[in-house]
């Protein structure tokens, strides 16, 4: 009798531990870039970190609704020092400002304004369809954007970046933060 009760109470305590394990990070699933190394020796190796090469991945929520989702994978490149990346299907674009056109490898906190030295990036998103601007951007200490590099790659990833409403049309369900996330890579 004490032995099936010790069994139960160990079967129960392993479901509960294995039930409470946090979910897999399902971003990296980018199948990995074709390259040319057996066709052309001297070529560079195409694939980036988890697959992206100038391309990367955002998914962002409304903090009060559920019902507001933007999610898109699109191009990733550095644009005047700035790094966007862009779905042009949907009129959607993620902009990062680091202070500079090559960020050095660390974690940034998400501020106001852009300060290469005190680590700190400025983060917005819009979202431009039906010819209004919503906008929302980051304010100091929402979150962070850890950067590396790998293989010539700058590698951006985050997760759960609050942004506030700041654009003119953001309106209605639009009024309310956005938790963000993104993951992609750009060539150097």
């Amino acid at each position: 009798m004490k032995a099936s009760f010790f069994l139960a109470a160990a079967l129960l305590f392993s479901s509960v531990c294995i039930a409470q394990k946090p979910a897999a990070d399902t971003w990296s699933n980018v199948p990995s870039a074709p390259d040319d190394r057996y066709t052309n020796p001297k070529g560079v190796l195409y694939a980036g970190p988890n697959g992206w090469y100038n391309f990367g991945e955002v998914r962002a929520e409304g903090s009060n609704t559920a019902g507001l989702k933007f999610a898109y994978k699109g191009g990733f490149n550095e644009t005047t020092g700035m790094f966007v990346l862009v779905d042009t299907q949907k009129l959607q674009t993620f902009h990062m400002d680091f202070g500079t056109a090559e960020p050095a490898v660390g974690t940034y906190q998400v501020s106001k304004e852009a300060n290469q030295a005190s680590k700190k990036v400025e983060v917005s998103f819009s979202d431009v369809a039906n010819k209004k601007i919503k906008n929302w951007s980051g304010a100091d200490g929402s979150g962070v954007i850890i950067v590396s590099k790998v293989n010539g790659f700058l590698y951006f990833k985050c997760r759960n970046v609050v942004l506030q409403p700041s654009g003119m049309d953001n309106e209605g369900n639009f009024k309310q933060p956005i938790k963000i996330g993104i993951e992609g890579a750009v060539k150097l």
